[in-house]
């Protein structure tokens, strides 16, 4: 990701790379079509494996949402479709990840609770819809700064002028490294398998191990064998 991002796609280089070369301007459109095309395959993927299973529409309350997505989905025909479908599948997959989530805590005992999104008397769906009222925490962590990134065609501020750490800028919105957020998801996944969370598999596999029989002078007992 950070490969792509310092590639020279971004204003005013990108301009000025597509105006110098007509070879370059063609592949930058031919790259955004493909994108395009790439992601209505994916979203005729995901209608599809809608219709074939119907159980999502059916738990899908029967009154459409009035709220509007204040998002660029009202200037964006391809982020508007994308967030119906997400719109129209988030009870179906709550539902299904609250559900798998309590058997897994049932199976794994306190270490499920373990970690920031595992809070015993509720859903994870809810612990993760709390979490995102609020991501701006999240997303400065993964807001890279231009003195980490280097950028085809710019010249780092810091090269030009040095910037004293207690002046140090925040991330760029434009250089995202979102890494971090999956190290933790599954960082949180091992914790559950840690040592604590499978006593209960290792006295299963117990039951498979072939037993030791304890080896015991049975002469010595009752007085059958003078000590």
């Amino acid at each position: 990701m950070l490969m792509t991002q310092g590639s020279p796609f971004q204003e005013p280089v990108k301009s000025y790379f597509c105006s110098e070369d007509e070879d370059v301007s063609t592949a930058y459109t031919d790259l955004v079509t493909s994108s395009k095309k790439t992601l209505d395959s994916l979203l005729e993927l995901q209608e599809a494996l809608f219709e074939k299973n119907p159980s999502v529409d059916q738990q899908v309350n029967g009154t459409a949402s009035a709220e509007s997505n204040k998002s660029d989905a009202e200037d964006s025909d391809e982020w508007q479709r994308i967030y119906d479908l997400q719109k129209r599948m988030s009870v179906f997959r709550n539902k299904a990840v609250d559900k798998w989530q309590r058997r897994t805590q049932v199976t794994t005992g306190a270490a499920a609770i373990k970690g920031k999104l595992h809070a015993f008397n509720q859903n994870v769906s809810e612990q993760v819809a709390s979490y995102m009222r609020d991501p701006s925490r999240m997303i400065k962590q993964m807001q890279q700064s231009r003195s980490t990134v280097a950028v085809f065609g710019i010249v780092p501020r810091e090269a030009i002028e040095p910037i004293p750490e207690e002046k140090q800028q925040e991330g760029d919105p434009e250089l995202v490294e979102d890494a971090e957020f999956y190290r933790q998801l599954l960082k949180e996944f091992l914790e559950t398998i840690d040592p604590a969370s499978s006593e209960a598999a290792f006295y299963e596999m117990k039951k498979f191990q072939t037993k030791k029989r304890k080896i015991v002078d049975r002469r010595a007992s009752k007085s059958r064998k003078i000590r």
